[in-house]
């Protein structure tokens, strides 16, 4: 550092959703987004972060100062290990998986492939308001997104369900149903059992409720019942239901 401070600047510091950040400390203008988004005069250097075998894509992000391109920054996406596995479970499970994404089209369907979705099932290079319109378009109150960053706030709002990593939750924590520990989507297929599980349980205390009032009404209007039997029919109902419960879902205990 040459002696000099270390202390973190100050400056303004404002994010354009979709295109990136700016900071401005002194006289000096300092961006990282979006390549073109604030205009550039030249480019100094390129760093690259891809395959090699793969051809040189276009640059995704640049770093800018006053205009000038200071790094050009590439980047290859790889799909987690359990990903298709956990897509491919879900879509057998009847429900349909989806990608939403600002980045350029070409990745996103390498990705969809990737995942072995439809190639109709992933859009690339969609901004959010464009992620807000495709939620609210797809929506009957059945759709689950799962986002993790600010660019997914406007869609958070249209979806019927919300859901994002736990070590993003400063971001959506106001909007966001759920958080989900981990780094694939394996809990999410856990969360949808869980949910088949609660469902069957409730049936069976609804069912149970049922044919225990229909009983007690009829020994009622039959005369029947005493205040030794009410006494003991109740606190039995609720130690049934009890059991109902516990042994309808020790199922997610065990898992």
């Amino acid at each position: 550092m040459n002696g000099e401070s270390s202390s973190p600047l100050a400056g303004e510091l404002r994010e354009d959703i979709g295109s990136g950040v700016s900071l401005r400390v002194g006289t000096d203008f300092w961006t990282l987004g979006r390549p073109g988004w604030r205009g550039h005069l030249e480019k100094d250097v390129t760093y690259c972060v891809t395959n090699p075998e793969a051809g040189a894509p276009a640059a995704e992000t640049e770093f800018c100062r006053d205009g000038v391109v200071l790094a050009q920054f590439r980047f290859l996406d790889a799909v987690r290990a359990d990903a298709r596995v956990e897509v491919a479970a879900l879509r057998a499970g009847g429900r349909e998986v989806y990608i939403l994404s600002g980045d350029h089209r070409s990745k996103v369907d390498a990705l969809t492939r990737e995942l072995g979705l439809p190639l109709e099932n992933g859009a690339g290079e969609v901004s959010p308001e464009g992620k807000a319109a495709w939620v609210r378009r797809m929506d009957r109150r059945d759709t689950l997104m799962l986002g993790d960053g600010a660019n997914d706030s406007l869609a958070f709002e249209s979806a019927h369900c919300r859901g994002t990593p736990v070590v993003h939750r400063g971001v959506l924590e106001s909007k966001a149903d759920f958080y989900y520990l981990g780094c694939g989507i394996g809990g999410i297929r856990r969360l949808f059992e869980v949910d088949r599980i609660r469902a069957r349980t409730q049936r069976w205390i609804l069912a149970f409720a049922i044919a225990y009032n229909l009983a007690a009404v009829g020994c009622a209007a039959a005369g029947l019942m005493s205040p030794l039997l009410a006494a003991v029919l109740m606190p039995a109902s609720a130690l049934i239901s009890l059991a109902i419960v516990g042994i309808g879902m020790r199922a997610c205990l065990r898992g």
